[in-house]
């Protein structure tokens, strides 16, 4: 009961302190936005959203069979790729001349045996050679060349059945070899034939699909950070050594005064955002029903909430005023790289999107992007009320154990 009654008249003082200093608060907000403009200005210009350029693909036949051939033509015919991948035979030392030269993103060879080892059941290889100035086309070729080896291997399978009963009915060699040759074609085109020769995830760079929606969805994230952050330490006050033994006396606590600090700072940065976010549909036209509305403000409040509980941990391990606010910067900086919001998430490297599945911040705008952008229907809070409820346990945890250090 007394941590109730605490709490709420820590409310009560932290909402006196906003009223008396009410002048400085429009100032206070609007800094973060001027600030983040000329960043997301400034990373815009150093990104060419409009130009796409073509993955270069280097095939080096070594075999000159009609069988590889065939395969060549089939990736060079391949229409679900267009104008992304250009495909060229060359001879092996022009492919590597023109990997040194960055003008290839990587290049396959296919073996002399290649064809031989198809027929007689032996083990079939493709060797993929990337560029090392082109990391994620060359992950993207090695991808296909996978996808088209996994075809081949079912299209032997079928060979070797229809080559076994040939033999056993004594054709002679020549229309066997007719006869398995057509086998291969037929099984090769019905599988590489299909609506997707390779097995991909779809991924949408918005920054490029829809640039302007993009770069104002992700201000507006990066400026809600902001005031988070502006606004948790607008209402914070250090209090003198013999105040806070004396609030002690009283049953008060660290931990009280912060989660009064968490609920004043999520309710002025709400309505603020809320009023940011109703101008930023009125400028930039997002189809939204009140549902969606409802989704993503409570993806807003969990994130916020994860955020704040995550600068009181710190609060809390942290004593030194300047260190912990320089950590308190390189958390929240840190957060707003990894979400995306500065840097579009498909530039990182491919290891680290996989772990940036793990980051709030990357989780929250994902589904902001995915309602807005995407018009998604629905959207997951398990991540984010797990981080929450994770964090308030952790909150607690450090809470007691500080308070049994000092007493």
């Amino acid at each position: 009961m007394n941590f109730i009654k605490h709490t709420h008249l820590f409310i009560q003082q932290n909402l006196r302190q906003i009223k008396g200093k009410s002048y400085m608060l429009p100032l206070v907000l609007l800094f973060p936005v001027l600030l983040i403009g000329a960043v997301i200005v400034l990373l815009v210009s150093l990104f060419d959203i409009t130009e796409e350029s073509p993955i270069e693909l280097g095939v080096v036949n070594e075999d000159q069979s009609e069988e590889t051939e065939m395969i060549i033509d089939i990736l060079q015919e391949a229409s679900e790729f267009g104008p992304f991948m250009q495909i060229e035979t060359v001879t092996l030392d022009k492919a590597k001349t023109k990997i040194n030269d960055n003008e290839l993103s990587a290049y396959i060879v296919l073996p002399e045996d290649f064809t031989s080892n198809l027929y007689n059941g032996n083990k079939v290889t493709m060797a993929v050679t990337g560029n090392p100035q082109q990391r994620m086309e060359s992950n993207v070729v090695h991808e296909l060349i996978n996808s088209v080896m996994r075809h081949i291997e079912s299209s032997q399978a079928n060979i070797l059945l229809v080559n076994e009963y040939a033999k056993k009915v004594n054709m002679d060699d020549k229309t066997r070899s007719e006869l398995v040759m057509d086998e291969f074609m037929r099984t090769f085109l019905s599988v590489a034939g299909k609506d997707k020769i390779i097995s991909e995830d779809t991924v949408k760079n918005y920054s490029t699909s829809s640039p302007i929606h993009y770069f104002v969805l992700s201000s507006f994230f990066i400026v809600m950070i902001s005031w988070l952050l502006v606004m948790y330490h607008f209402l914070y006050q250090e209090e003198a050594s013999r105040m806070t033994e004396r609030m002690r006396l009283y049953g008060v606590t660290q931990l009280q005064q912060i989660i009064a600090r968490i609920i004043v700072t999520l309710l002025v940065v709400t309505i603020f955002s809320g009023a940011a976010f109703y101008g930023m549909v009125k400028v930039v036209s997002f189809d939204l029903y009140r549902e969606d509305i409802v989704r993503i403000g409570l993806i807003c409040l969990l994130f916020s909430a994860v955020y704040l509980i995550g600068l009181a941990m710190i609060e809390m391990i942290i004593h030194a005023p300047r260190i912990r606010l320089l950590i308190h910067a390189v958390y929240t900086v840190a957060l707003m790289i990894l979400s995306g919001a500065l840097i579009p998430a498909i530039y990182f490297p491919l290891y680290m999107q996989d772990m940036l599945t793990y980051v709030p911040a990357y989780e929250a705008l994902f589904w902001l992007q995915e309602i807005l952008l995407n018009e998604r229907l629905h959207a997951e809070y398990n991540q984010l009320l797990l981080y929450g409820s994770v964090g308030i346990v952790v909150l607690i945890v450090l809470s007691l154990w500080k308070e049994r250090v000092r007493g």
